[in-house]
């Protein structure tokens, strides 16, 4: 594992600068000008950051952008289901756009 994986990272939120492990974070949802980080334990960060910032802060931690207000943890991925849309580990599910299909499908299969 690359070290820089493994360190955390500084989210700011509204009311204070959160430390978070990049490696918990299932997806990441744009909200026009923040982002909320979802967790793997079910809970969320509500950034006060654009999706765009975000991206570039984690894009060394191995984050696919599927659809144009969603980002997913690759290692994360269950299943993907033909309707579109990825199955993460906590039952979440997120849209993978068209377009972004093959791309996804080349990311997750070794």
């Amino acid at each position: 594992m690359n070290p820089q994986q493994s360190k955390s990272i500084l989210v700011p939120t509204f009311k204070s600068v959160t430390l978070i492990d990049p490696s918990s974070i299932t997806h990441i949802q744009a909200m026009q000008n923040y982002c909320k980080l979802h967790k793997d334990d079910g809970s969320h960060i509500l950034a006060s950051m654009s999706f765009g910032k975000v991206m570039k802060v984690l894009e060394p931690h191995d984050f696919f952008q599927c659809h144009k207000s969603y980002a997913l943890k690759l290692n994360k991925v269950v299943r993907y289901h033909s309707c579109g849309k990825a199955e993460l580990i906590g039952d979440a599910v997120v849209p993978v756009a068209r377009r972004r299909k093959k791309d996804f499908l080349d990311a997750i299969v070794p």
